[in-house]
Formats: C-alpha cells, sequence, structure tokens
C-alpha cells in the first residue's frame, strides 16, 4: 500500500479534530453512560468480576461488596462493581510513580 501525504492548513486540521471530537462525544453518550448505570442480574455481576455466585451471596450476605436488592432480587451496578474491584487492587510502581509526580507539580504551583 503506497502512502499518501496531504496537506492541510492549521484552520483545516483544528476542524477535522473538532468534528472527530464531536462524534466521538456522541458515541460515549450512547454508548458510555448506559454501560455505567447498567443494572447486573448476580449471575451477570459473577460473569463480569469472575466470582462464583455462591461467592457472591457470601459478599452481600457480609456486606462487602455493593448491590441493591429489589424485592427478591439481588442487583449490582456496573460502576460500583468495577470500582469495588479495583479498590482491592494492590498499587503499582507506574501509579505510585505517577501520584509522586501529580504531587510534587501541584506543590510547586501552588506557592
Amino acid at each position: 500500500m503506497p502512502q499518501q501525504i496531504f496537506m492541510m492548513t492549521d484552520e483545516a486540521i483544528d476542524e477535522l479534530v473538532n468534528r472527530i471530537s464531536e462524534k466521538l462525544k456522541k458515541s460515549f453518550e450512547l454508548h458510555g453512560d448506559a454501560k455505567e448505570d447498567e443494572l447486573l442480574t448476580i449471575k451477570e455481576a459473577s460473569k463480569l468480576i469472575n466470582l462464583a455466585v455462591p461467592t457472591i451471596y457470601g459478599l452481600v450476605h457480609k456486606n462487602e461488596i455493593p448491590f441493591s436488592k429489589g424485592k427478591k432480587k439481588l442487583y449490582f451496578n456496573r460502576a460500583e462493581l468495577l470500582e469495588w474491584v479495583n479498590s482491592g487492587r494492590p498499587t503499582s510502581k507506574k501509579d505510585l510513580d505517577k501520584k509522586v509526580d501529580d504531587y510534587l507539580f501541584k506543590s510547586k504551583f501552588q506557592k
């Protein structure tokens, strides 16, 4: 496949970036928010976080996992469940380095 080179003015590049950004925003609004607020059944939650259904029932009984209770069913908010899983994750060196950099950057410019 031959390479093609396009020449664009700064204004044309800005317009292209704006159009792409708008399309991404619309796509995220259509798909992203619906996924985040989605309520899952216990079987769906089990698949999402890769735990057995009886294990999830045990966590619910101990009140260790975020859940909602309908009339006779348990429901799990997808975003809360993923946040719960990630909160138990050990901090990696990369994450610590980023926190240190953020802290130093803030303290340097807040004086």
